[in-house]
């Protein structure tokens, strides 16, 4: 048993040397018997504690061979803030982050997605459970406190199985040092896990994305503040990603930051919806092309240049630049997701579907990456399949309120239609009232019979119009849903001048079926160009 000399707390690991509250050494010492358990860290397997459970994902996994069993695999938990300033949690969130990406790098180390990782944040869940549900054998955690220039980090690695520390250290550095600190934890990692860097892989893996350490702060806050998914805070994180840039133009990662951020904010349905098509897309263009121009090994740089091609119906630009971005980096989700529904609008639905379950294999707890495996089922018309998997997603927290919109789609064509209703209220209120969760509610209430009230919606969206953008795709959908197939057409007419995002699904919306026998509506089918 050890003990820190300062705050008093005991742990039972022998292998420590650090406190994770004050970073003081620990000495050898009787146990308090009356002190709460108050850590940070796992207190590792055999806990009595009740611990915090969340589901798993519904996607289909393939058994793993005997070669994967034994591989190497981590999870990086966020980094616990324990400054006397709460806003540096910006800090610790970033640096556990950093380590992640590193790490995924490594090849042959099975690496837990962020979103995962994430997903216990602030939860006293006992270690053994988390590496169970990510699938992971170790767990790297820690603690910062940041007080002006100084830094004092605690890191671990901890063994699942059996709860001991694989390797624990403390840094007292100031934050110039910062840079120096990510590599040596992920060195000490790598060395801890009896892997070897060598050569390429090893500058690979310790490449960072700037050296200006204001940049790389301001870039930290901007992904902090983008993560909060609300307006304010987008508005936040464009205006860092811009500073970062600012002070170094060649700041790759910043620019990919900037163009994800500004896509979000083109969604209809995303909560913090703010540009229409012809305001963001240039501003998309200009900065995935920058990163890109910057540094051609950046996967993610590739996967926001795919997507974005992709919806504006750039179709062979959008397979060369996932292909790209697969090559680079074959465990992105976020790339693998977008994928599946890029493949749902050109009609492979098989294809669709499994590219969708791979990014749910790769990112289990992300409302995003869950909700795709259903939209691609729903795409393939195969609506009770869509219908069971969303049973099983909307178990999770919906802080990605497109979910909602996703998963009330099948139960409309499936015949459900009243609680297709309540998915897509729900939906609108948890995204404040987005677009696309109105226009799928108006034409819902319209299949269901209850005219006036999808009257009631197209006039909000009608009215809303006047003053900001609105999804001329989703007009269309209400007028589809109240049997007017003329403004229906006038309003998909109006979304190709627009450049609408959403056209690319035109050919495999289902809910379009009463206009497929409209020679206008075939035309329009036709210039899609696919």
């Amino acid at each position: 048993m050890k003990k820190c000399p300062k705050g008093g707390r005991d742990y039972n690991d022998d292998s420590m040397s650090f406190c994770l509250d004050d970073g003081s050494e620990l000495l050898f010492g009787p146990a308090s018997m009356d002190e709460p358990q108050t850590a940070i860290l796992s207190d590792g397997v055999g806990s009595g504690e009740p611990r915090t459970q969340i589901l798993g994902s519904s996607a289909v996994k393939e058994p793993l061979s005997s070669d994967a069993q034994n591989a190497p695999s981590i999870a990086v938990l966020p980094f616990v803030n324990i400054s006397a300033d709460d806003e540096n949690e910006y800090f610790c969130d970033g640096l556990a982050e950093e380590l992640l990406n590193a790490l995924a790098k490594i090849e042959g180390l099975k690496v837990a997605a962020r979103t995962s990782a994430f997903a216990f944040k602030g939860k006293n869940t006992n270690i053994s459970e988390i590496a169970e549900t990510l699938g992971v054998k170790t767990i790297l955690e820690g603690s910062v406190r940041k007080s002006a220039n100084r830094l004092r980090i605690t890191a671990q690695l901890i063994n699942a199985a059996d709860g001991y520390h694989l390797w624990s250290e403390l840094y007292d550095r100031e934050m110039k040092d910062i840079f120096d600190v990510q590599d040596e934890i992920t060195l000490a990692v790598v060395d801890a896990l009896k892997m070897k860097l060598l050569g390429d892989n090893k500058a690979v893996v310790l490449k960072k994305g700037t050296a200006d350490l204001e940049a790389h702060e301001l870039f930290l806050k901007g992904r902090f503040f983008a993560g909060k998914f609300t307006k304010v805070g987008y508005e936040q994180a464009i205006k860092l990603f811009e500073q970062a840039i600012e002070i170094d133009p060649n700041y790759a990662l910043a620019y990919v930051a900037l163009a994800d951020a500004y896509f979000y904010q083109t969604i209809p349905d995303s909560p913090v919806a703010k540009y229409s098509p012809s305001e963001a897309v240039p501003k998309i263009f200009a900065a995935a092309e920058t990163a890109i121009r910057l540094d051609e090994t950046l996967a993610e740089g590739w996967a926001t240049l795919a997507h974005i091609k992709e919806k504006t119906r750039d179709i062979e630009g959008a397979r060369e630049a996932y292909r790209r971005s697969f090559e680079l980096d074959a465990k992105y989700p976020t790339a693998h997701s977008s994928y599946g529904a890029f493949l749902s609008a050109l009609g492979e639905h098989d294809a669709a579907v499994r590219e969708a379950e791979i990014a749910c294999s790769l990112d289990p707890f992300s409302v995003v990456t869950n909700s795709m495996p259903g939209l691609t089922l729903y795409y393939a018309r195969r609506y009770d399949e869509a219908i069971a998997h969303w049973e099983r997603v909307k178990q999770l927290d919906l802080t990605f309120p497109a979910a909602g919109t996703f998963g009330g789609l099948p139960y409309v064509m499936a015949g459900r239609v009243e609680e297709a209703i309540q998915i897509f209220r729900l939906a609108a209120d948890a995204s404040e009232h987005s677009t696309t969760s109105l226009a799928c509610l108006g034409h819902a209430l319209a299949v269901a019979g209850k005219s006036d009230e999808a009257v009631e919606i197209l006039d909000q969206l009608l009215s809303r119009s006047k003053t900001t953008y609105v999804s001329a795709y989703g007009v269309a959908l209400v007028y589809v849903g109240l049997a007017d197939n003329e403004a229906a057409l006038r309003w998909l007419d109006i979304a190709f001048e627009e450049n609408n995002l959403e056209l690319i699904f035109l050919r495999e919306e289902p809910r379009f079926d009463p206009l497929r026998t409209e020679p206008r509506y075939i035309e329009m089918v036709k210039h899609l160009g696919f």
